[in-house]
């Protein structure tokens, strides 16, 4: 296992990512069931400056949002945007530096939201650093049209176009949390278009990136249609961006921009029948024995296929009232991440082979951790929605009834209710950590272990025409 700190070329930095992506994904996990455990068992864990569900939970949503973002778009850009363009990458030291510079940011984050839990925002990003977070994607995003101009391809890959389009929208993020909260509109509306254009797009755009690549590169499949591709593209990117306001239904944002938020996410069927006649037109032609990767690609399909219902659904008028500010909103958040976790470990996968020359051999272990973290996984999405469902139910009947239930008698009534889930939710969680932490062993056994086999190789496309 020969890994590079500094390395010279795309591939030997790929190798880096590969390595480090179990463990970033560890780390998230770890950190969600930290607070989970706090807002549990809050009364009998020991409370301190740090150890707190309010701080664990904004250093999870840092971790989970902002570092395992920008660590998993970083990690398949690099990787696929040399074989979008059909060279090897230009200025790729510089390349080098900004990746570094904004993983390495994202990463002190959650340092300095430990030593200054009072700096760290709600959704994470600390007021030290946003600034400089931004100054270096502009940098990136500047390196990779560059790159761009001088491709030797005829077209650009329908996966790079998906991963430049979740870059875009993570320094768009960047620039909305800047903004100053007034009032309590300003609030909503700054958290809404940041949650929509980060968690919703970002993730959303990396998972598809990703998708479209093993679903025809990783399963040997080809793609039906280019048309459908764009469809979906085009479709998330102007859609998507608006869904979330109409979790604030009813609360003090302009009424006009819930409308607009309702009338639009019904408008995700659109992208969402492409993409699911796309995808299963293009799997259908697989020519791929490898059954833990395809096994792990359908149900991240099935789980981001899932999470676009209940956008859809929560958009009707008459559930509206139920699901606006509740816990079901969060269910649709962590779909989205949720599919791009479960997606990343068959790319992961199927990397080990192509950049280290080493294969995995698929034991029952491999087979029997795939089954469990998509198990997990979709039972976790499921729990979130009924924890969602149900306390909207009991919120707007204590409204109506003129009772509320975020204190006192109501709030037991609440309680009572999603207390169960909650707890299912927190055993699972321990499951999805065993299932990340088997993941993280059979990457670093295969990639110091595995059998010799050939690597991929992108050679630099001589200047012979003009770009």
């Amino acid at each position: 296992m020969k890994i590079k700190l500094v390395p010279k070329n795309e591939q030997e930095l790929s190798k880096v990512f590969v390595f480090f992506t179990p463990l970033i994904i560890l780390l998230a996990v770890s950190v969600n069931l930290l607070r989970d455990f706090y807002f549990l068992f809050s009364d009998a864990l020991p409370h301190t400056r740090i150890f707190n569900y309010g701080v664990l939970d904004k250093i999870s949503n840092q971790t989970s949002y902002n570092l395992l973002l920008v660590f998993l778009f970083v990690f398949a850009t690099i990787y696929l945007l040399s074989k979008s363009i059909g060279r090897k990458l230009i200025l790729f030291p510089l390349f080098f530096l900004s990746c570094l510079g904004i993983v390495g940011f994202e990463s002190l984050d959650i340092l300095l939201g430990i030593i200054f839990p009072d700096n760290l925002m709600l959704l994470g990003n600390s007021t030290f650093l946003l600034f400089f977070k931004l100054l270096i994607m502009l940098g990136l995003l500047g390196l990779i049209f560059l790159n761009l101009l001088a491709k030797k391809e005829a077209s650009l890959f329908i996966s790079s176009q998906f991963l430049i389009g979740s870059m875009i929208f993570y320094s768009l993020s960047l620039i909305i949390y800047s903004g100053d909260y007034v009032v309590i509109a300003d609030n909503f509306f700054i958290n809404s278009l940041y949650i929509s254009s980060h968690i919703y797009v970002g993730f959303s755009f990396v998972y598809l990136g990703i998708l479209f690549f093993l679903m025809t590169k990783g399963i040997n499949a080809t793609l039906f249609s280019k048309t459908l591709s764009s469809i979906t593209f085009w479709g998330y990117l102007f859609l998507l961006p608006w869904t979330n306001y109409k979790f604030h239904y009813g609360s003090v944002l302009p009424n006009w921009i819930e409308n607009v938020s309702l009338y639009l996410s019904l408008g995700l069927a659109i992208p969402l029948l492409s993409l699911l006649a796309n995808y299963l037109k293009t799997v259908s032609t697989r020519d791929s024995e490898n059954l833990v990767i395809y096994e792990l690609v359908n149900v991240s399909f099935l789980v981001f296929f899932i999470t676009n219902i209940f956008q859809i659904v929560s958009s009707f008028s008459n559930l509206i009232p139920i699901l606006s500010v509740t816990s079901f909103e969060g269910a649709i958040r962590y779909g989205y991440v949720y599919s791009l976790v479960l997606i990343t470990i068959p790319f992961v996968y199927y990397l080990i082979p192509r950049i280290f020359g080493r294969e995995i051999i698929y034991t029952k272990m491999e087979t029997a951790n795939s089954f469990l973290l998509r198990f997990v996984i979709l039972l976790t999405l499921f729990i979130n929605a009924i924890i969602g469902i149900n306390s909207g139910y009991a919120w707007n009947a204590g409204a109506n009834a003129g009772n509320p239930t975020i204190f006192g008698e109501g709030y037991l009534i609440t309680w009572s209710l999603i207390s169960t889930p909650y707890s299912i939710n927190l055993f699972l969680s321990l499951l999805l950590l065993l299932g990340i932490f088997l993941f993280s062993i059979t990457t670093i056994r295969a990639i110091s272990s595995g059998p010799i086999t050939e690597i991929e190789s992108v050679e630099l496309v001589e200047e012979d025409s003009n770009v």
